[in-house]
């Protein structure tokens, strides 16, 4: 009887050490503080984190998407390049971090997605009105509003209608053939040298977030642009291209696929926009 007692009282003694080493290190890695605690809807700020045991972080998330780049400075350390923010969606999201035996280490503070740059109110804008199109402001061109929706995001990036390149088609039913129709549109852009750059399908890798893509999903028609829409990811490491538009409504619409399995025979070309 003695010795069953014993041994009842050591098997709860083993698991209470082990019990104290698991909270000590959990103890012992964490995140105090985040620097620049805000940025960018298309990330790429180095952020600088520090805490206790962050030499062993191999991973960090800003509101569901995983940091390009996380670096260990020091033991207290860390540098983390952020992502874009989900969806281009303003406000603070949280940062969860995790080590490289799995475990997750919430952040003391949040990051907080801002606009700061043209880039980031033309992708806010276009995650917004791709699929609740903005009717009151512009309305929609009947059978394809591609280049209408285009358009409306380079004026909230910051472009200004001309006598040239405007609508009023919510209003008067006025239009420039440079805002929705698809050759038309493409000489535009081809005329505007200091703030767009055409690039062929050869030259995707200099393809950026929030630059224009033009379609000809019949070459051999010689009737030009059939299609536009805008890019809304690069993959650098696979060369993926996704993009956001109207017509067929798509937040990240993989252009490899629209050019060989939805239209085999297909061509695009991007305008590049400073």
């Amino acid at each position: 009887m003695a010795a069953f007692a014993l041994t009842g009282c050591a098997a709860v003694e083993e698991a209470h050490t082990e019990g104290s080493e698991q909270s000590k290190k959990t103890d012992a890695t964490r995140i105090d503080t985040i620097s620049p605690a805000s940025g960018s809807l298309l990330g790429g700020e180095t952020i600088t984190f520090t805490g206790e045991g962050l030499d062993d972080v191999s991973s960090v998330v800003f509101g569901g998407v995983a940091a390009t780049s996380v670096t260990a400075v020091a033991h207290n350390q860390l540098q983390v390049v952020a992502p874009a923010a989900l969806d281009y969606a303003v406000g603070a999201v949280s940062v969860t971090a995790a080590s490289e035996e799995g475990e997750v280490i919430a952040s003391a503070a949040n990051y907080d997605y801002q606009v700061v740059t043209p880039v980031d109110a033309q992708m806010q804008y276009a995650f917004a009105h791709w699929q609740d199109y903005n009717d009151e402001v512009w309305g929609t061109f009947p059978d394809n509003d591609c280049g209408n929706f285009v358009n409306q995001t380079l004026i909230a990036r910051g472009w200004v209608q001309t006598d040239e390149w405007y609508s009023e088609w919510n209003t008067t039913g006025d239009f420039s053939d440079s805002w929705a129709r698809g050759p038309a549109m493409d000489a535009f852009f081809a005329s505007q040298t200091d703030r767009a750059t055409r690039l062929s399908l050869e030259q995707r890798d200099q393809a950026k977030v929030g630059d224009v893509v033009m379609f000809d999903w019949d070459p051999a028609n010689e009737n030009g642009v059939d299609h536009t829409m805008l890019v809304s990811k690069v993959d650098a490491a696979t060369g993926a291209i996704s993009m956001v538009g109207h017509t067929i409504d798509a937040q990240y619409r993989d252009l490899d696929q629209a050019i060989t399995i939805e239209n085999p025979g297909a061509t695009a070309w991007f305008y590049s926009i400073a």
